[in-house]
């Protein structure tokens, strides 16, 4: 008797563990999906408000961007990241437009469940190892908490400080299954408080505090995010006891591209471009750079951001090109001689890459890639004037 006994026990132990590996109908394996040559975009836009020791500083809408191409990934579904964050403002006058500031690229280690290795002179991401999934099954209304790092670092009276780094505990809570257009997406909500006081001496800054909820949209196939919303508050106490507090909502929107083919665009564009005079395309690390040299046709005056009418064609017949990258960001770049003040330089060439923009993209862009401008004055210099009097324009990776 107790032989069958135990028989019938070990059996019975046996089909729990063969149960227990099947999913059931709501549970999902939720996790980061890697596919080298990919490209994610995040774009998101910030809806801030200032505090200064209680009152009403200023209001201020933010936009941010990320690019992370995925450059290899481990046969342990470790991805290697080369993650760029833009710094931009908006320009007024040329719908959907933003003039690039600058830009940081750090190469992070992301494993499927999101947990990343980030260099430790890197200021962003600033909010790392979020979001991040258990290494189990979970379903609707399944509540995990994983820990996080908040990263800072701050300029003040054009001194930087930092980085200040602070851990979270983050609640994250499934809250539900929705179908889109017939995808499967997972509604979770995230949640955490930091409190980071700051002890080291002379330091500006001595506490920084403040919460964060989100929600977020996962896109459960394809194993990325759809959609992220915010609201949050934080507060930072001064060394002299002021207060300076940031509350508001964010909204980031994600869509996926593939790499560049960057050989056969740059070929592409020079077949088609061949009978255009003073455009000059190459491959480079960061895209296909089109340069609009001016030697023997001037496209500007000196001093001077307006195109010339005789040279209009050039960018007209450049736009036509262009129509084939709608899904790429573009970043124009004005140069100018070496005349007058460094301030005026900058101010000139910002206008000159406006100029180029509003005939290539006279209604804003179509399509979901983005348009950046930036004037660099004469700090990236070839020779001669004409030459430096000129416009690059570079179809982002």
């Amino acid at each position: 008797m107790d032989s069958k006994m135990k028989v019938i026990r070990f059996s019975v132990f046996s089909i729990m563990i063969l149960v227990s590996g099947i999913l059931t109908a709501d549970e999902q394996e939720i996790a980061f999906s890697h596919t080298e040559g990919q490209v994610l975009h995040a774009d998101s836009l910030v809806d801030e408000t200032v505090y200064i020791d209680g009152y009403l500083s200023h209001q201020a809408e933010i936009d941010e961007f990320s690019v992370s191409t995925v450059r290899s990934v481990s046969d342990e579904g470790i991805a290697v990241l080369d993650s760029s964050f833009r710094t931009v403002e908006r320009v007024d006058g040329i719908p959907g437009t933003l003039e690039w500031i600058s830009s940081e690229t750090v190469r992070i280690e992301r494993d499927s469940s999101g947990l990343m290795s980030v260099p430790e002179d890197a200021s962003r991401p600033v909010l790392r190892n979020v979001p991040r999934f258990p290494d189990y099954p979970v379903k609707p209304g399944d509540y995990w908490s994983l820990p996080a790092e908040e990263v800072h670092i701050f300029r003040i009276r054009k001194s930087l400080y930092g980085p200040y780094r602070g851990q979270v505990q983050v609640l994250y809570n499934y809250l539900e299954n929705l179908e889109i257009e017939g995808q499967t997406y997972a509604r979770i909500s995230i949640q955490y408080n930091i409190y980071l006081p700051v002890r080291s001496a002379n330091e500006p800054i001595k506490l920084i505090t403040g919460q964060s909820f989100q929600e977020l949209l996962w896109d459960i196939e394809n194993g990325k995010p759809e959609l992220k919303t915010e609201d949050f508050e934080f507060m930072m106490v001064m060394e002299d006891g002021r207060t300076q507090e940031f509350v508001g909502k964010s909204r980031t929107t994600y869509r996926l591209n593939e790499t560049l083919n960057s050989t056969g665009a740059a070929e592409s564009l020079k077949s088609e471009l061949k009978t255009v005079p003073g455009i000059f395309i190459e491959q480079i690390d960061d895209g296909v750079m089109l340069s609009v040299i001016e030697t023997d046709h001037i496209l500007f005056e000196a001093e001077s951001a307006i195109v010339s009418e005789d040279q209009r064609y050039r960018l007209e017949k450049l736009a036509r090109s262009l129509e084939a990258y709608t899904d790429r960001d573009i970043l124009i770049s004005g140069h100018t001689a070496d005349y007058g003040t460094f301030e005026g330089r900058k101010y000139l060439s910002r206008n000159r890459a406006a100029a180029v923009a509003d005939l290539l993209f006279p209604g804003g862009r179509e399509g979901t890639g983005k348009l950046f401008l930036r004037g660099a004055g004469n700090t990236e210099p070839l020779g001669s004037d004409k030459e430096d009097r000129r416009v690059e324009i570079l179809i982002l990776d």
